[in-house]
């Protein structure tokens, strides 16, 4: 059973997909299926923020795997799911040859991908050459584009053009709109329309912060007021005794939900989270109190989330030019049981966070300079991939200077 945003359940039936044999059931090329980029998720929500005609529209595939096609010819039979026998006979004496890719096969995503890549090809939809889950279309001089997440297709764009995309998706597959957007992903998204024609868009996540807060007993204590304790550098030499086998899992299965959270809604607390990260295989009682901050921490701040508030009004024109801007910074060589330094930095378009990371680099560096320029180094790869993103759907960027 999944547990949306809204508080809904949904359950569907799978196929034992580890059962499957390769070069049998599957190949092993045609597994993989990607999804959209957090990043182009981000930096399409600052376009709509930015253009005043714009508004965003959700569609739901219905049963979107069933939607796919096999494309190698594999032969698969299930048997007979529990409670269903009475309309297909007994378990013993019948199979079910699929005809279309069910969940839980290994190829079903890759084959709805497909159908999706091919029929938005037919209808003269080009894919982003940065981000293969963007699509984008240039109509009369205005942008329009859709992203997708498996069976989840956002639209952006002047109503207009985004009701012609809802139109060709529905002619291809059978999906259903789900209005503007207020949810994706687990994320609830609020964006708020301001008299200047500038939005606000504020993305949380109620939900799984709810669920920390079911998993784990924080209720005791001040709450505090940062993420991790002041100085505070979590290392393998000093963790402590070693967690059980239950608590353990616990402290992964915590872990995990705040990496996504971190991901999505909250950067404040990516440098902790990833701290805690580091130790998921053999976590001690240190790291686990540390973690017990950290999601007391979140759960007190539950209201907080990522804001983007553009600087300025886009025109909508292809020639306008959008600004980026980059920060970076690391500390240096502060962990001891390997001496790197950690890489933090965030890439900003027209002033709102799109891109955010912290993360322990590859390499010992020798010097703050050295480990400073590995940050800065990191930084101008992801404004590098903002700037790929954005020219490659047909728009300009205003190169920063450094």
């Amino acid at each position: 059973m999944k547990k949306k945003a809204n508080g809904t359940y949904r359950g569907r039936l799978n196929v034992r997909g580890f059962e499957q044999v390769e070069g049998m059931h599957f190949f092993g090329d045609s597994i993989a299926a990607p999804v959209t980029n957090p990043n182009t998720i981000r930096f399409c929500l600052v376009l709509l923020a930015c253009m005043p005609l714009w508004i965003s529209r959700v569609l739901d595939v219905e049963g979107a795997f069933l939607q796919g096609q096999f494309v190698n010819g594999e032969v698969i039979y299930i048997g007979v799911p529990d409670g269903m026998e009475k309309y297909y006979g007994s378990r013993d004496d019948v199979v079910l040859l699929l005809n279309v890719p069910l969940y839980g096969t290994k190829q079903a995503a890759n084959c709805f991908y497909t159908s999706l890549r091919k029929s938005a090809s037919k209808r003269n939809y080009k894919r982003s050459r940065a981000d293969p889950c963007l699509y984008y279309i240039w109509t009369d001089g205005r942008l329009a584009l859709f992203a997708t997440w498996v069976d989840d297709i956002i639209v952006f764009g002047h109503p207009q053009d985004v009701d012609t995309i809802e139109k060709n998706l529905k002619e291809a597959f059978v999906c259903k709109s789900e209005g503007e957007l207020k949810e994706y992903v687990g994320s609830k998204i609020d964006v708020m329309r301001k008299s200047n024609g500038l939005a606000t868009v504020k993305i949380t996540q109620p939900v799984l912060i709810q669920k920390l807060e079911d998993e784990f007993d924080v209720s005791t204590g001040k709450a505090p007021g940062t993420p991790a304790r002041p100085g505070e550098v979590l290392s393998k030499l000093h963790g402590g005794e070693l967690l059980t086998s239950a608590a353990a899992t616990n402290y992964r299965s915590g872990t995990a939900t705040l990496m996504f959270i971190m991901q999505w809604s909250r950067p404040d607390i990516f440098n902790a989270t990833r701290g805690c990260a580091r130790h998921m295989s053999a976590p001690g009682t240190v790291h686990n109190d540390a973690l017990y901050w950290l999601i007391h921490y979140v759960i007190s701040t539950r209201n907080r989330g990522l804001v983007l508030e553009p600087d300025r009004v886009w025109d909508g024109s292809s020639k306008f030019k959008f600004r980026i801007g980059g920060r970076a910074d690391s500390n240096y060589a502060a962990n001891e049981d390997d001496r790197r330094s950690v890489s933090g930095g965030r890439v900003r378009l027209e002033g709102c966070p799109v891109t955010f990371r912290s993360a322990t680099q590859r390499f010992v560096t020798l010097s703050v300079t050295e480990a400073e320029g590995a940050a800065g180094n990191m930084v101008a790869q992801d404004m590098m991939y903002l700037y790929r993103s954005l020219t490659k759907i047909g728009l300009s960027v205003e190169l920063p200077w450094c």
